[in-house]
C-alpha cells in the first residue's frame, strides 16, 4: 500500500477531533508594527546567524533583536516584498521597481549602506516590476518577478524571462523551482528552465512546491494539496482539507519536523501533519491579529513568525506548553481538571464545566454543569469528587449529587480503615469525613479541629496531616467511632526556614517545604530532617510525584525534575494562580496547569533543544548618552562622551534570557532581564565590558574593549603645553620680576633721592633751626652771663662800696686814735677798730659769691641732679669748678679746703658719676 493510500485509510481514523487538543493553542506574541511606528503590512521575514529577525515592511526593512526594533529605509515610494539574508552583513531585498543589498558597515551597529543592484544595468530591468522572491542557488542570488528571473553574479546580472507569467518561486533542498500560470512548474538549472510538471487544470492555482515522501508536493490556492508521482498529481485527503482549500492558501512553509504550514487569506494558519492527517488551525478567534497570512518563517529555535496583512505574530511552536485562554469570559480561571468516562471536567472560579472527549462538532465548547467556585476535582475509585464553595459534590456522567451540608470543600483524600470506604475533605470549618453506608455517602464534620485548612494528607500509618501555610503543621489520629481528630503533634512555622510552608506526600514520606529547604518526617523521633532544596526549585513548593518525574509547584514557578535534568516552565511566570499548587494529568502525555483566564497544557517530549543556537552575546549598540553617537568595538571615545549606553541581546525568542555584566575588575552585576547597561562618568583609560547571558542551564559570554580618551586638558599635548606655558610663565615672571625690581629700584632710588633731598632740606632747616636755637641759646647765655656779670659787677661794686665804707671807718678810727690824748683812749679806739675789722671780716662776700655762682650754673646743676640724684651741693659746686677747668689748687681756696682734700673729693665724685678709670672727669663735665 503506497503512502497516498495510507493517508486515505487514515482519514476516517483521524476524522474525529480531539477536543482538548483543539482548544489549546501555542503561545502567540503580537507585534503591532503600525503602533511601533512602521507600516501595518509585512511581506517577508528572515533571520541571520546572530538570531536577528529581518522583516520586509512597506518601504523599510525592520530589524528586531528580541527587545528593540530598528529599521532601514530603502525607498520612500516603493514597498518591500521579499528578503534574503546571506549573512549578518549582507541582506538582499526586493521591492516594487528595484532590488538591492543592505551592507552592514564594518564594526557598526544597526548601520547599513544601501546598494541598488538593478542600477548596474538600467536597460536590463523594468522599473514597473515587483520583486517577490529572493533565493540563493550555487552562490548566486536569484530575484523573481512575475515576468523574469534575475541572477546576480557579482556585477553581472542575467535575465531569464517567464514562458508566460511567473507566479512564485521555491527552494526545495538545493533546487530552485518556479511555476508559470500557463505552463506549470519549472526547475532552474544554471541559466535554463526545464519543465517538471504541466497540468492545465492546476497550473493557474499552484502557489507552492515542496516535497513529501521523496515526491514533489504541489500546494494550490483553492484546490488542495497534490502529490506528484511519475508526472501524475494525486489529491491528498486529510481532516479539514476542504476547509483549508476554501480559506484560500496564500503562503506555505515546510517545517523542520516535516509538517506543512499553510497561510490562508481568510482563516489564518493551518499546520498539517501529512503522516497522521492531524490539522491545527490558528486564526483570529484563537489569537492572531488577523486572518491573512502573507508569509511564514521558522526561526532557528523552530518557532514561527507570520507576516500578516496587519502586524507580525510570533508563535511559540517549539514549546512543551500550549494554552487555552478564555478570551470571552465563558470559562474563567481554571483551578482543577480531570478526565473520566469519555469526558473532560474543568473546575474554575465560575463553575464546573464538561467537554466530550470526542465531540461531534469541531467548534463544540465547554458546557456548564454547576455554577460557583470549584476549588478542586479529585478522582477516587472512578468517582469524581468536586470541591465546591458550597460543599462536596459527586459527578456521575453529567449529573451532580450534593453530599452533606459542609461549606467550602477544598480537597479530598482517600482514608483506608477496616476495609471500609472513607474520604477526608478539608473545608472551611475543619475536616469532614465521608463514609459509605448502604452505597450512599454520609458526611460527618470531625471534632477536634475547626479552622479552615486547605491542605490535607494521610501517611502510611493513617496519621492525618493538616497544614496552615502561615502557621504550621498538625498531626492527628482519627477516632472513627467518635468522629474526632486527636492531635498528636504541632510543628509551628518557626520550626522551618521560610515565611510560608507547603505540605506534600510522596510515595513513602510526608514532606514539608519551607523557603528553599525540604523537611522529611521521621516517625521514630517525631521530627523533621532538614535538607537543602535549592533555589532553582522554587520557594516553599508543593511536591507532586508523577511516575519518574517530580514536580515542584509554587506561586511563581513550575519546575520538573525528569531525573536527567530540571525543566523550568518559565513561560508560566506571572500566569500562575496563587495557592493553587497543583497539576492535573490528562490523556497520559498532558498535564493541565491552572493559570489566570484559562489553563495551560504541558505536553511531554514536545520541545526540541536549542541549547547551542547562539554563540555570543550580541552587542546591538554602543552609544553616547550625551551625543547619541554610536561607537564600534575598540573605539577611542572622546572624554565628552564618557557617559555610555550599551545595548546587547542574545536573540532567543522562545527562551527567557537573563543577563549580567561587569567592567574591568569590578564584580558581576545581578542577573536581570534588562538588555542594556549605562556606564556613567568614565575616567580616561582602557575598558573591557564583559557580558553573560543565561537561559535554561546554558551560559553564553561576550566582551568588547574600548578606550576613553582623556579630556583635552589631560592629553600629552596638553601637558607639553602646560610645561611650555609654565616655562613661559616662569620667564614672564622672571622678566616681570626683573622689570618690577628695576622699576622698584628706580623708584627707590628716586624715593631715596627725594628722601635725601627732603632730608637735606630738613637737615638744612634743622641746621638753620639749630643754629637759630644755638644763637638763641648763646644769646640767652650771653644775656645770663651779662646778667651774671652785672650782678657780679653790682656785687663787686657793692663790695667795693662796703670796702670803701670800711676803709673810711678804719681811717676815721685811725684818725681818732691819732687825735686821742691818752693811751687809754687809744686802747679803747683800738678795740673799736678791732671790733670793726672783725665785724667786716665775715663770709658774707663768700656767700654772695656762692649764691651768684650757683645761679650762673643752675641749669648745669639741674641736669646733673636729674641724672645723678645722689650728688650733694658741694659735689655740684666741685663739678662746676671742674667744668670751668680749674685745678685742685685753684679750687681749694674756693672751697676753703686743702688741695689734697680737693683730690679726695674728686675721687669720690668719679665713683658717684660711675666713671671708669680711663675716663677724664674734667672732660666728662665739660661736655655734659
Amino acid at each position: 500500500m503506497n503512502r497516498t493510500c495510507l493517508l486515505i485509510f487514515l482519514l476516517h481514523f483521524f476524522s474525529f477531533s480531539q477536543s482538548i487538543e483543539n482548544k489549546i493553542q501555542y503561545q502567540i506574541t503580537h507585534y503591532d508594527t503600525k503602533s511601533l511606528g512602521f507600516g501595518a503590512q509585512s511581506w517577508d521575514i528572515e533571520q541571520d546567524e546572530n538570531g536577528l529577525i529581518y522583516i520586509a515592511n512597506e518601504n523599510k526593512v525592520l530589524v528586531y533583536d528580541g527587545s528593540e526594533w530598528n529599521s532601514v529605509e530603502t525607498n520612500n515610494a516603493m514597498a518591500n516584498r521579499s528578503l534574503f539574508v546571506k549573512n549578518k552583513d549582507s541582506i538582499y531585498f526586493g521591492a516594487d521597481g528595484h532590488f538591492g543589498l543592505l551592507k552592514n558597515k564594518e564594526e557598526a551597529y544597526n548601520d547599513f549602506e544601501i546598494y541598488f543592484l538593478n542600477n548596474i544595468n538600467k536597460q536590463l530591468s523594468d522599473k514597473t516590476e515587483e520583486y517577490w522572491r529572493i533565493h540563493q542557488l550555487d552562490n548566486e542570488i536569484v530575484f523573481q518577478t512575475f515576468s523574469n528571473l534575475y541572477i546576480n553574479q557579482g556585477n553581472i546580472i542575467t535575465k531569464i524571462p517567464a514562458p508566460c507569467c511567473f507566479k512564485w518561486s521555491y527552494m526545495v533542498g538545493e533546487e530552485l523551482f518556479v511555476n508559470d500560470y500557463e505552463n506549470g512548474v519549472f526547475k532552474l538549472s544554471e541559466s535554463n528552465l526545464s519543465n517538471v510538471f504541466d497540468d492545465d487544470q492546476l497550473n493557474g492555482n499552484i502557489i507552492g512546491v515542496s516535497s513529501f515522501d521523496n515526491e514533489m508536493l504541489l500546494i494550490t490556492d483553492t484546490k488542495g494539496l497534490y502529490l506528484v508521482k511519475n508526472g501524475k498529481a494525486t489529491l491528498l485527503q486529510f481532516s479539514r482539507s476542504s476547509e483549508i482549500s476554501s480559506a484560500q492558501i496564500f503562503s506555505f512553509l515546510k517545517l523542520n519536523d516535516g509538517r506543512i504550514a499553510l497561510g490562508t487569506v481568510t482563516n489564518g494558519l493551518y499546520i498539517v501533519d501529512l503522516n497522521s492527517g492531524y490539522v491545527e488551525n490558528i486564526n483570529k478567534l484563537k489569537g492572531l491579529q488577523n486572518n491573512t497570512v502573507l508569509s511564514i518563517f521558522q526561526d532557528d529555535e523552530h518557532n514561527l513568525w507570520l507576516a500578516l496583512d496587519y502586524g507580525v505574530d510570533y508563535i511559540k511552536l517549539n514549546s512543551s506548553l500550549k494554552y487555552y485562554y478564555d478570551y470571552y469570559g465563558l470559562l474563567g480561571t481554571t483551578y482543577a481538571a480531570v478526565k473520566n468516562g469519555g469526558f473532560y471536567y474543568l473546575g474554575t472560579n465560575q463553575g464546573l464545566y464538561t467537554l466530550d472527549e470526542e465531540p461531534t462538532d469541531i467548534e463544540e465548547d465547554f458546557k456548564l454543569l454547576l455554577n460557583g467556585q470549584v476549588w478542586n476535582l479529585t478522582s477516587i475509585n472512578d468517582e469524581i469528587w468536586v470541591g465546591h464553595d458550597k460543599g462536596a459534590y459527586l459527578v456521575q456522567d453529567k449529573d451532580l449529587i450534593k453530599i452533606g451540608s459542609s461549606k467550602g470543600a477544598w480537597d479530598f483524600r482517600e482514608y483506608e480503615f477496616s476495609e471500609e470506604e472513607f474520604v477526608l475533605s478539608p473545608n472551611y470549618n475543619g475536616v469532614a469525613l465521608y463514609q459509605k453506608e448502604n452505597n450512599d455517602w454520609q458526611e460527618y464534620q470531625l471534632k477536634g479541629f475547626n479552622k479552615s485548612v486547605r491542605y490535607l494528607e494521610v501517611d502510611s500509618q493513617n496519621n492525618i496531616w493538616l497544614a496552615l501555610r502561615s502557621e504550621g503543621v498538625f498531626k492527628f489520629k482519627l477516632d472513627i467511632d467518635k468522629k474526632t481528630l486527636i492531635q498528636q503533634s504541632f510543628f509551628p512555622l518557626s520550626d522551618f526556614e521560610g515565611v510560608v510552608l507547603s505540605l506534600s506526600k510522596t510515595k513513602n514520606d510526608i514532606i514539608i517545604t519551607s523557603g528553599f529547604h525540604m523537611y522529611t518526617y521521621n516517625a521514630e523521633n517525631n521530627s523533621f530532617a532538614e535538607e537543602a532544596l535549592g533555589m532553582n526549585k522554587g520557594y516553599a513548593p508543593r511536591i507532586i510525584e508523577k511516575d519518574t518525574e517530580t514536580w515542584y509547584v509554587d506561586n511563581e514557578s513550575v519546575v520538573i525534575d525528569t531525573g536527567d535534568e530540571l525543566v523550568n516552565l518559565e513561560e508560566l511566570q506571572n500566569q500562575l494562580v496563587p495557592d493553587v499548587l497543583n497539576v492535573f494529568e490528562l490523556d497520559g502525555d498532558k498535564e493541565i496547569i491552572p493559570i489566570y483566564g484559562g489553563f495551560s497544557a504541558y505536553i511531554r517530549n514536545k520541545e526540541v533543544s536549542v541549547k547551542n543556537t547562539r554563540e555570543d552575546v550580541l552587542i546591538r549598540d554602543f552609544v553616547s548618552v550625551n551625543s547619541d553617537i554610536s561607537y564600534a568595538r575598540k573605539s577611542r571615545i572622546p572624554f565628552k562622551d564618557n557617559d555610555l549606553k550599551v545595548k546587547y541581546a542574545l536573540p532567543l525568542f522562545g527562551k527567557k534570557v537573563l543577563y549580567r555584566s561587569k567592567i574591568n575588575n569590578e564584580g558581576w552585576s545581578d542577573w536581570t532581564v534588562s538588555q542594556e547597561r549605562i556606564l556613567y562618568n568614565l575616567t580616561e583609560g582602557d575598558y573591557t565590558l564583559q557580558l553573560k547571558a543565561k537561559y535554561d542551564d546554558v551560559i553564553k559570554e561576550s566582551s568588547f574593549s574600548f578606550k576613553i580618551s582623556p579630556p583635552i586638558y589631560r592629553t600629552p599635548l596638553a601637558y607639553i603645553i602646560y610645561v611650555l606655558l609654565f616655562l613661559t610663565l616662569v620667564l614672564v615672571g622672571i622678566f616681570i620680576s626683573r622689570y618690577k625690581m628695576k622699576k622698584q629700584k628706580n623708584r627707590l632710588i628716586k624715593l631715596k633721592e627725594e628722601k635725601l633731598q627732603k632730608q637735606e632740606q630738613e637737615y638744612k632747616a634743622q641746621k638753620i633751626e639749630q643754629e637759630r636755637k644755638i644763637i638763641e641759646l648763646k644769646n640767652s647765655k650771653l644775656e645770663d652771663e651779662i646778667k651774671a656779670k652785672s650782678r657780679e659787677l653790682t656785687q663787686v661794686a657793692y663790695v667795693n662800696l662796703n670796702k670803701n665804707k670800711i676803709l673810711k671807718k678804719i681811717r676815721d678810727k685811725i684818725v681818732k686814735i691819732q687825735e686821742a690824748p691818752n693811751v687809754r683812749s687809744h686802747d679803747s679806739n683800738y678795740m673799736d677798730l678791732r671790733r670793726l675789722v672783725e665785724y667786716y671780716i665775715t663770709d658774707k662776700e663768700s656767700r654772695i659769691f656762692k649764691i651768684n655762682f650757683d645761679k650762673s650754673h643752675q641749669e648745669f646743676y639741674e641736669r646733673l641732679s636729674k641724672e645723678y640724684p645722689g650728688l650733694t651741693s658741694k659735689d655740684l659746686r666741685l663739678c662746676a669748678y671742674l667744668k670751668m677747668n680749674l685745678s685742685s689748687k685753684e679750687i681749694a681756696p674756693l672751697l676753703g679746703i686743702s688741695p689734697q682734700s680737693v683730690d679726695v673729693n674728686r675721687h669720690k665724685l668719679r665713683k658717684k658719676l660711675q666713671l671708669d678709670s680711663e675716663d677724664n672727669l674734667t672732660n666728662f663735665l665739660m661736655v655734659f
